[in-house]
């Protein structure tokens, strides 16, 4: 594995949670290294799924069966045969197997979920004003779109799927680039390649209530060998997972050795919903590049769907059935 900086000095030994990791780069200035491009696919589900039940880790048998059960899936999609008919999700994705890259594998933690907290792996239930947004939105999303803004961040490549913050394991482009200086952490993640540069010494004041960001307003510190970002100044149209402008985030970045890092973040949104959430993901350093996304270069969607809609109108059709199946 190739070293990713000439001036991190050679190995250390980090001890976390009372043991003993040896082979971790250490910076000059005497700080865990977290420089490099890492890999957050997974296979580990998001959500503990019903299967589950209350069974927070799978042994290492019952891993190897979930991963080939997986991959024995995708292969069986990927051979059947096209029998003329089309349902709304082969419009919705409009990808077949070739262009997803999801991994093949869950993490070395082997838990069943990526979530932690709540502790049977679900997210916790929203609040009445969170079930009351999320209609909102989603009417919105059904409907014919009026302009551009009715369109969600994603349509108007202003943030990427799995970017967040925070980062989540998604279809593709699960590649995240980290720079690292004495007093800044940069993080771009390839997806939309939305970057955050963040100070490591607690960012100074904070931004008035009224001034909002896309992607919030972060300041990072260091906890012992672990680096901490705290973002919040969200905008109400950010909506991580159908949280609001309200969510402060938390997330916590440990190397674990020469290949491995901890990431782990927490959303509290009371507001939306009725308790934080937590979830964990170990990324794997790669030799992989992180590639331009041309989002904004090729969207070809979002003039196609302003001139489907307009041509609706002018034929007064009202369609609701915008809405893509997954957020169905």
């Amino acid at each position: 594995m190739k070293r990713v900086a000439s001036f991190f000095i050679s190995i250390a030994v980090l001890v976390v949670s009372g043991t003993v990791n040896a082979d971790v780069p250490i910076t000059k200035w005497g700080k865990p290294s977290l420089q490099g491009n890492w890999d957050f696919r997974t296979v580990t589900p998001f959500q503990r799924p019903a299967s589950f039940a209350d069974k927070e880790f799978l042994t290492p048998e019952e891993v190897e069966e979930f991963e080939a059960a997986v991959v024995a899936g995708r292969a069986a999609r990927a051979t059947v045969e096209f029998d003329g008919e089309y349902d709304q999700q082969d419009l919705d994705v409009g990808y077949n197997q070739f262009y997803l890259d999801q991994g093949t594998t869950m993490t070395t933690t082997m838990r069943t979920s990526q979530l932690i907290f709540p502790e049977n792996g679900r997210m916790p239930s929203m609040t009445d004003r969170g079930r009351e947004t999320a209609q909102y939105f989603r009417a919105l999303q059904r409907r014919s779109p009026q302009g551009p803004e009715d369109r969600n961040l994603y349509d108007r490549c202003i943030l990427g799927f799995n970017a967040g913050p925070p980062m989540r394991s998604g279809a593709y482009n699960n590649i995240m680039k980290l720079v690292q200086t004495e007093g800044h952490v940069a993080i771009m993640v390839e997806m939309v390649n939305d970057h955050r540069i963040i100070p490591t010494d607690g960012g100074g004041d904070d931004l008035p209530e009224d001034m909002r960001l896309w992607k919030g307003d972060s300041k990072g510190y260091w906890d012992g060998d672990t680096f901490v970002v705290s973002t919040k100044n969200f905008t109400h149209l950010s909506r991580f997972s159908g949280t609001g402008e309200t969510m402060v985030l938390t997330e916590r970045f440990t190397r674990l050795d020469e290949n491995r890092l901890e990431y782990e973040w927490t959303v509290e949104d009371l507001e939306m919903f009725e308790d934080k959430f937590t979830a964990v993901v170990e990324m794997q350093l790669t030799e992989d590049d992180v590639y331009e996304y041309a989002c904004h270069e090729a969207n070809y969607a979002m003039p196609l769907m302003l001139s489907g809609a307009r041509k609706q109108e002018a034929q007064g059709i009202e369609d609701d059935t915008w809405l893509p199946s997954w957020s169905r």
